[in-house]
């Protein structure tokens, strides 16, 4: 569901990489009550690549998120996750003019979608999503699928998900 589009300028070790993918995910899982397994975080190193801002070439840091639009992700909501965004940034990788995060956009533009097999759902009907599909997971889980066994492990031990 969820796709961050991390764009970098700077090198990005792979501890680095997993640590903001883990953070990002945390965040928005605490923000949206969305399982962890539907939260893609993306790496692209797009230090060869030219920017224009104001007429001239630009070299910057920046994430995209592309997810599901309602009206209970306001422009407040959100901006406070980009504010949380940033904040993910800065612990695992740094701050500053060439090491900060310059920008975070938020694309609601995610009408439709399918993820391993499923159709997503809408914004504030996750928990009835799980419910119905919840069967479909377990087999799934049962016959190996390691992404499903955590998302099954996920729906017992989360708070948020308690009754499904």
């Amino acid at each position: 569901m969820p796709l961050y589009d991390i764009e970098h300028v700077i090198p990005l070790t792979d501890e680095q990489q997993q640590a903001l993918a883990n953070a990002l995910t945390q965040a928005h899982t605490e923000r949206f009550h969305t399982p962890t397994y539907f939260i893609n975080v993306r790496f692209t190193d797009v230090s060869g690549m030219t920017v224009y801002r104001s007429g001239r070439s630009v070299k910057y840091n920046r994430a995209i998120l592309r997810t599901r639009q309602s009206e209970t992700r306001t422009s407040d909501v959100l901006n406070q996750h980009c504010k949380a965004v940033i904040e993910c940034w800065e612990k695992t990788i740094g701050s500053g003019s060439e090491n900060g995060l310059h920008a975070v956009w938020i694309m609601g533009a995610l009408s439709a979608g399918m993820e391993a097999g499923f159709p997503r759902p809408q914004v504030g009907e996750e928990r009835e999503w799980l419910v119905k599909y919840k069967a479909e997971f377990q087999k799934l889980a049962d016959q190996g699928n390691e992404d499903f066994i955590g998302l099954m492990k996920e729906l017992q031990e989360r708070e948020d998900f308690q009754g499904i």
